[in-house]
């Protein structure tokens, strides 16, 4: 046993160990038939730690310099996904966020294509209403007078005593449906 060294067959530490070099270093777990099943490893100036697979395949993981993290496929958080197209998969979406996403915005669309257009609205609907010109109409001795149809009593004039010489004043209210003016009627 060789004094302040770590055994080749295994030992235990209660400090550091340090490997330095200027050039790549790896620390690496191999299989018995010599193939690495694991790399550690970081360039001197490189973009970040690498954690490649070795032998089993997958790629490498980086953990860069700027805090940013690569997987060369999904990650998993728990019972979460995050695809490498950027899908996310979760219980919280019922499975894949744009399959959630796509039938939220149907139903709205369904429920946005099943209300009036503006041009229904437009050529069915009261858009504006008004009064018409106010029009005259002479009352006579015990008259049972009346406005036409659709007409409205705004006013009356007595001229004089009450001699059977007044009048009424009235207006029809108009509606506008599609940009065109009609009396409202009466039943």
């Amino acid at each position: 046993r060789a004094l302040n060294a770590v055994q080749k067959n295994g030992d235990i530490m209660t400090g550091n160990l340090f490997l330095k070099n200027d050039d790549r270093m790896h620390f690496a777990i191999f299989n018995e038939d010599g193939n690495a099943r694991m790399w550690l490893y970081k360039d001197k100036d490189g973009d970040g730690i690498r954690i490649n697979n070795g032998a089993d395949g997958g790629g490498e993981f980086i953990f860069h310099k700027n805090g940013e993290f690569y997987s060369p496929a999904a990650l998993h958080a728990g019972g979460a996904t995050v695809g490498t197209d950027g899908n996310v998969n979760g219980s919280v979406w019922g499975g894949w966020l744009n399959n959630w996403l796509n039938s939220a915005f149907a139903s709205r669309d369904n429920n946005i294509n099943s209300r009036a257009t503006w041009d229904y609205v437009n050529q069915n609907f009261v858009r504006d209403i008004r009064q018409s010109g106010i029009m005259t109409l002479g009352v006579g001795s015990n008259a049972n007078t009346q406005t036409p149809a659709g007409g409205v009593v705004i006013g009356a004039i007595v001229h004089g005593n009450w001699d059977n010489n007044e009048e009424l004043k009235y207006t029809w209210l108009q509606k506008n449906i599609n940009g065109t003016w009609y009396n409202a009627g009466r039943e």
